[in-house]
């Protein structure tokens, strides 16, 4: 498996190119590290428990990205940071628009409401 820093050096640099230098880079920095330790964690707990698909598993992959729990950690720590300003950097790494932010965090809100 790629190591933490490897996993680290490709989201950062996703999410550096999609911010368009309209996110200051340290939280880019920040939320990378954020989502780098979730990922790398699950990619080895994955590995182990799905030995046949270890290949899957050894080297981040961007698509994974696209996920509602990126969704959440992304929105969480902008929530953190730019209490006032979260959903116009939620927006830029996510790449989501106002409606299509709006309609999620809706939907997790319900989804957590019912447990």
């Amino acid at each position: 498996m790629d190591s933490k820093n490897d996993f680290y050096k490709t989201i950062f640099s996703y999410y550096f190119d999609v911010s368009k230098n309209l996110i200051p880079k340290e939280f880019i920095e920040e939320v990378s590290h954020i989502v780098t330790d979730y990922y790398y964690e699950q990619y080895g707990r994955f590995s182990k428990q799905y030995p046949k698909s270890i290949k899957r598993y050894s080297t981040f992959q961007i698509k994974d990205l696209d996920h509602p729990s990126t969704f959440e950690m992304v929105i969480k720590f902008f929530k953190k940071k730019q209490e006032d300003n979260y959903s116009e950097y939620s927006k830029i790494l996510l790449k989501m628009t106002d409606d299509a932010l709006k309609g999620f965090e809706k939907n997790r809100e319900e989804f957590y409401r019912m447990f």
